[in-house]
């Protein structure tokens, strides 16, 4: 059944008024703030349609009504891509100012797109950097610190880089080092990551082990910085914001639940990939989870110039001002973009 022009408004209006005061909105208070032209009446009648067909749901406290999933979901298909959402000057320039610091690496670029988001709406963000499936081996470096310590440092292809300092045996010279670096760079560089993984299992440390004094070890350490590039991928900001949608009467194993679930980063892969180009928003029971009934998740994702595709995602309760956040994900991943973009032209 579609819903009349007045009805819209109504349904509008009260989730509007619900998300600002997070107050069950009666037909008085509508009137009050929305200057309605229409009687206290109507409205009310409204508001009960409005109810029998699923949109709104009565507060058992009060005599108003909130939001319903469904009502939600009307209004976020429906309604809000009707309006407006720019982007606040000031805060496209916060963003703006954390990017183009000068010392950034661009792990710290994926890092700190969650950081800034969790900033700026007070909810949990998620941030996965871009699959590097399309990545090769650009570089290996062997940096002797001291006799017994030397940094092993990879870089591959879109920028993405790893050290990891060591410690080997101090009679190990700086020719050893060397021929190292070179069988490495001979043997993996131009190699896509998933045939270099390979190779670190199978006939590398054959190789490694005809050449070089076994001392080294210096295969499983770059198997630990290649994992890493993975891992990485992954930053969690605000998860403290998670205990603002529970009162004390909370469910402890539900806030332990959704904590573990932040540090598990393939189901918050699975949870916060998104099938849209552009971005999406999944109310309580459409992701799938028995702990995230009462949440919602926006998710954007983005392209690199190499078309790997990275994730940013917000988590929150529903009633969250969805237009105020919309303009949000919308200018960080717009600044993202251009830094990303800049980042790979001075590679």
């Amino acid at each position: 059944m579609m819903l009349t022009n007045r009805q819209l408004l109504i349904l509008q209006l009260i989730i509007q008024l619900y998300t600002e005061t997070l107050e069950p909105v009666g037909s008085k208070k509508l009137m009050e703030v929305a200057e309605l032209p229409f009687s206290s009446a109507t409205i009310r009648n409204e508001m009960m349609k409005l109810e029998e067909l699923g949109y709104l749901e009565k507060n058992h406290t009060s005599s108003g009504r909130v939001p319903s999933n469904k009502g939600y979901r009307y209004y976020i298909d429906n309604i809000l891509p009707r309006q407006k959402q720019p982007v606040a000057l000031s805060v496209r320039n916060q963003i703006r100012e954390v990017f183009q610091q000068s010392t950034l690496e661009i792990q710290d670029v994926f890092r700190l797109s969650a950081d800034i988001l969790a900033t700026l709406t007070n909810y949990t963000a998620i941030s996965f950097g871009p699959e590097v499936k399309t990545a090769t081996l650009s570089g290996f470096r062997l940096v002797r610190l001291n006799p017994n310590q030397v940094m092993a440092i990879v870089v591959i292809s879109n920028g993405l880089v790893e050290n990891k300092v060591y410690t080997i045996p101090g009679a190990i010279d700086d020719s050893d080092l060397e021929k190292v670096v070179r069988i490495i760079n001979d043997e993996l560089i131009g190699v896509p990551l998933d045939i270099v993984a390979k190779r670190l299992k199978t006939d590398l440390p054959i190789l490694m082990n005809r050449y070089m004094n076994s001392q080294i070890q210096i295969v499983k350490v770059i198997q630990e910085m290649m994992n890493r590039f993975e891992n990485d991928r992954m930053h969690v900001a605000g998860r403290r914001y998670l205990l603002n949608y529970f009162d004390h009467h909370a469910n402890v194993d539900q806030l332990k639940g959704i904590y573990q679930l932040m540090d598990d980063q393939s189901k918050l892969h699975q949870l916060v990939t998104n099938d849209h180009q552009d971005i999406q928003i999944r109310l309580g029971s459409e992701m799938d989870h028995p702990l995230l009934g009462d949440f919602s998740l926006v998710t954007a994702s983005y392209e690199t110039p190499n078309q790997d595709t990275g994730m940013i995602a917000l988590l929150g309760p529903k009633n969250m001002p969805y237009s105020n956040v919309l303009s949000i994900v919308k200018g960080l991943r717009e600044e993202l973009a251009t830094t990303i973009e800049d980042y790979y032209r001075n590679l």
